[in-house]
């Protein structure tokens, strides 16, 4: 990626989020390790953390005990057992150097740890989880870097892993230059019956290739989810219901240019020969599949322009904000129709409608990234992202420093139509105020407490590039962080003690041409307004803005709307009120 703009916030205002309800202190928080390495991925979130039904837990990152150099780079883990950690690891699990590690645990009770090597991927097991040792074996035989490993299958023994094949220092693997390969073992990783596979829906004809980490894939028995993203391709769903062996594609989101090529073409979308700035995505994507087999997608929002064809790389937009979400419910993107939703962004903590933030650490992602999610047993839906904090900077108030990122927490209780006000669990108005919290990464299963694994330390940025100016205070700490789920205060239905939002009426209901929606805001804030149908699918969004206090009135075309019952839902900081409109 070559240049960068320079940061601006006055595209933004309007997407702020006002500050949470309340900070979140009542969970439980363990360090677990350390690593000097601090680049847990370049994009998407690695599958780090397992909750296994005895409640004991699996976690993993990349780990080092060296600041700079990184030989000893290899997997940090450690586990607990249902009442305590272990002790903070000193060495990696390998007998080689590896990165970007991945952690399933089989029905069975064995735990598989999937990394790379220089080229190769490695394959770490052992037969019980928590303890014995280790066996080591690199796997593919072609230069396979960057994986992401999820445990399927009806028996719970299938591995399913995904991998960058070759990236452009090397010939292009089946026409792809960074194709994305599928392996798949039947049993627990002992033998390989798909071995570095293209996907037909994802080859050459569709896509020129993919970035590394720019992919997430979850399972759920024989149902399997793999999502793809980048500066200057689609959101991708690709989707498989009988393990592996056929696939179906969706486009989350639509990039304009079909086979973008950036050597030969400029994002020039309306042919006037003049490169345009796209909206797009920052390939920190993830997907859930839910206990119905549906498919939950999150993503940074991003914009992307390539104007210059000699300079090898995109420019992007660093200063862009907004984490979207998608579920198949609300149907495939068009070249004409975008169906993703931003959730959440930056919040304005001092509610001023300015995000009030200096420089900040060098991801390559939004402003708010990095998703995370899991499920619990009753289908509510649970996220953890990492936010720019509007609050102490790195070396002081902002201006004298970078700001840093914190680590949020929330929940949609109806699967995915509303989402609960944002908590932040990196301790907010203390001195831990001055802690980066990245790379969270979330356990799938939510079990009356969502367990997250965060990096943290008092420097932004990871400071592992080549020629990076961001320096690191020795070694960052790998915190695990339980939170309870009856701490998410998440309110959904009519809300009569919302402090943003004072009433909230609908009329003429039913209506065949217009409707006024008209409510009052005691409190400034953000109000989005939306429009869903009864299978939970958007079909407008008629708002969603920072409002002053007062009243408003606005208006919703239902001519466009077929016949039939809808729900429209206003969403503040403290909450979701919602009421049935009928179309005639």
């Amino acid at each position: 990626m070559a240049g960068t703009d320079a940061p601006s916030f006055s595209a933004l205002v309007n997407n702020l989020r006002p500050a949470a309800s309340a900070p979140l202190r009542a969970y439980t928080t363990a360090t677990i390790g350390s690593t000097g390495y601090q680049l847990q991925t370049n994009a998407a979130i690695c599958n780090r953390l397992v909750l296994s039904p005895d409640g004991t837990l699996s976690a993993t990152w990349t780990f080092s005990t060296q600041t700079a150099s990184w030989s000893d780079r290899g997997t940090g883990y450690n586990y607990f057992n249902g009442s305590t950690w272990g002790p903070a690891p000193t060495a990696r699990i390998e007998n080689t150097r590896t990165g970007f590690t991945n952690i399933g645990v089989t029905s069975t009770g064995a735990e598989v740890v999937v990394s790379h090597e220089a080229s190769n991927l490695h394959l770490s097991k052992r037969a019980t989880k928590g303890t014995g040792t280790w066996s080591d074996a690199s796997f593919l035989g072609s230069p396979d870097v960057w994986s992401r490993l999820a445990v399927g299958g009806a028996n719970g023994t299938t591995l399913h892993v995904i991998s960058q094949t070759t990236g452009t220092a090397n010939p292009p693997f089946m026409g792809q230059d960074g194709a994305l390969a599928y392996s798949r073992s039947l049993d627990g990783g002992v033998s390989w019956d798909k071995l570095h596979t293209i996907i037909p829906e994802i080859d050459v004809n569709s896509y020129l290739g993919f970035g590394g980490d720019a992919y997430s894939i979850d399972a759920k028995g024989d149902t399997i989810a793999i999502v793809i993203g980048g500066f200057d391709i689609d959101v991708v769903l690709i989707k498989s219901t009988d393990n592996g062996d056929t696939w179906t594609k969706t486009i989350v989101n639509y990039f304009p240019i079909p086979l973008f090529d950036e050597p030969t073409m400029l994002s020039d979308v309306n042919n006037d020969g003049l490169a345009d700035t796209l909206e797009t995505n920052d390939a920190s994507v993830h997907v859930l599949l839910d206990n119905q087999g549906k498919a939950h997608v999150f993503y940074g929002r991003m914009r992307m322009l390539n104007d210059d064809l000699t300079d090898a790389g995109v420019s992007y937009f660093p200063g862009t904000d907004g984490l979207m979400y998608w579920n198949e419910s609300m149907g495939a993107s068009t070249a004409s129709v975008s169906t993703p939703v931003m959730i959440a962004a930056a919040e304005d903590i001092d509610m001023d409608g300015i995000l009030n933030v200096a420089d900040w650490g060098t991801y390559q992602v939004s402003l708010t990234s990095m998703p995370t999610a899991g499920v619990d047993a009753s289908g509510r839906i649970y996220l953890a992202y990492s936010s720019i904090y509007e609050g102490n900077a790195e070396n002081g108030t902002p201006g004298d420093g970078k700001s840093f990122r914190h680590t949020y927490v929330m929940r949609s209780d109806d699967g995915g139509i509303t989402w609960c006000t944002p908590h932040d669990i990196s301790d907010p108005g203390g001195v831990i105020d001055l802690t980066e919290g990245v790379y969270p990464a979330m356990a799938r299963d939510v079990d009356g407490f969502v367990h997250v694994l965060v990096q943290t330390d008092d420097a932004v940025g990871h400071g592992v590039s080549a020629g990076s100016t961001e320096v690191q205070n020795g070694l960052a700490q790998m915190l695990y962080k339980k939170v309870p789920v009856s701490d998410l205060i998440c309110v959904v239905g009519v809300n009569e003690n919302a402090s943003a939002l004072s009433s909230f009426s609908l009329y003429p209901n039913p209506s065949s041409e217009n409707s006024t929606i008209e409510f009052s805001v005691v409190k400034k804030g953000n109000v989005m307004i939306r429009v869903f149908n009864v299978t939970g699918q958007m079909v407008a969004e008629v708002a969603n803005q920072v409002y002053a206090a007062g009243n408003y009135k606005t208006s919703l075309d239902v001519n466009k709307l077929d016949a039939g019952i809808y729900f429209v839902n206003l969403t503040s900081a403290d909450g979701t009120t919602s009421q049935k409109l009928i179309v005639k």
